[in-house]
């Protein structure tokens, strides 16, 4: 339906390429013009879309919306942890799994959503303090072997996507966010870490052990330019005492093995996290993604450019922006770049995926006025 560009790049008129320009933004350099992306290729917003768009290739659905390129990759390291197995077995739109231990099993569930299909924990597993016990098996003994055919798979992605865009990856969550979020929840967890805090604090140090691991066999042979911490860090569900206590040394440690692999460092971190900023500064990291502004959020560009200057902020907005008419859109982009001293260290994104109530051509007009825009070029 649309012709690609040559040479990689959003308009043939431009200066830089898609991936020039994106990498600029990541190392803080400047760039033709502010970067724009839009989380459009996923079964959220593209299964809700009318036809072609439904179904319309990833590039080509970026080249149609005139935006930027973030390419997903197979990083080909796979994971197995040789004292536990689990069985499966959906009932509706709930997948259950049984979860087999040295100590005993371990039963959670994740539901299902009608709209787009993402999971999430509708039963956690670590319910006890006995379940603290069995998971421990979980990061026991864990080995990690490279998969030919995926990291085959991956670079052939990146051939693929050329001067079009960069290459990300991602590994997982720290010791604290993931028990939060995928094992304990937030009620319990907080309980379980005031009532059983030593084997809690075990758990989180076995945890970490393993994740260190799995981040330097990932970053060593990701063919990807960016390896992501898929935080979802948020102080609705942390405070930031747990955050600089746990969380922020764990990134470090990250961080710092991804760096020595030569690749860039990107923190997903889509909650509320605007009192965290000064301490993200701090951590080895190129980027903030899913960086989100109120009323979904409570961060704005220039909070990110003044109190974090060292990270690249990807986002800006969030989803109910895009549920408006295209001049308020495009207006509040302004206002928000406006406030920055200028567009270096920004990619404007929907931060979140894109809500499907905004067309396809909505999103290729703000792509044209990014173009043409005299406040995109600061």
């Amino acid at each position: 339906m649309v012709s690609q560009v040559a040479g990689g790049k959003v308009f043939a008129d431009d200066e830089m390429t898609s991936r020039e320009r994106l990498l600029a933004a990541y190392r803080g350099e400047p760039v033709d013009r502010v970067p724009y992306w839009a989380k459009i290729v996923n079964g959220v917003w593209q299964d809700n879309q009318p036809e072609p768009f439904r179904s319309m290739p990833e590039r080509e659905l970026l080249d149609f919306i005139h935006a930027d390129g973030f390419f997903f990759c197979d990083h080909g390291v796979r994971r197995t942890a040789p004292h536990v197995s689990v069985k499966r077995h959906w009932e509706g739109n709930v997948e259950f799994h049984l979860t087999h231990t040295p100590d005993g099993d371990v039963r959670e569930a994740w539901g299902r959503e009608p709209v787009g299909g993402t999971m999430h924990p509708v039963e956690f597993p670590i319910k006890t303090v006995e379940d603290i016990k069995r998971y421990r098996w979980l990061f026991t003994d864990v080995t990690y072997r490279v998969d030919a055919a995926g990291l085959a798979d991956g670079r052939r992605k990146c051939e693929w996507v050329g001067q079009r865009g960069v290459n990300v990856t991602a590994w997982g969550t720290s010791p604290l966010m993931d028990l939060v979020q995928h094992y304990v929840g937030p009620v319990n967890f907080h309980l379980m870490l005031n009532d059983h805090g030593e084997k809690v604090h075990e758990l989180l140090e076995l945890m970490h052990a393993d994740n260190v691991r799995h981040v330097q066999a990932i970053a060593k042979h990701t063919p990807s330019d960016i390896v992501v911490s898929v935080e979802n860090t948020s102080t609705t569900l942390i405070s930031p005492e747990q955050f600089d206590k746990y969380c922020h040394r764990h990134l470090c440690d990250y961080g710092e093995a991804i760096e020595a692999a030569s690749k860039m460092h990107e923190l997903h971190m889509c909650g509320h996290t605007n009192a965290l900023l000064e301490r993200i500064d701090t951590i080895p990291a190129a980027s903030i993604e899913a960086y989100t502004s109120p009323t979904l959020g409570n961060t704005r560009l220039v909070d990110g450019r003044t109190r974090a200057p060292s990270k690249t902020l990807i986002g800006g907005t969030n989803v109910n922006v895009w549920l408006w008419a295209v001049e308020r859109i495009e207006q509040y982009i302004t206002d928000e770049l406006a406030a920055c001293e200028d567009n270096r260290r920004i990619v404007v994104t929907t931060a979140g995926v894109a809500p499907p109530g905004c067309s396809a051509e909505t999103f290729r007009e703000v792509g044209q006025w990014l173009h043409d825009a005299e406040i995109a070029r600061r």
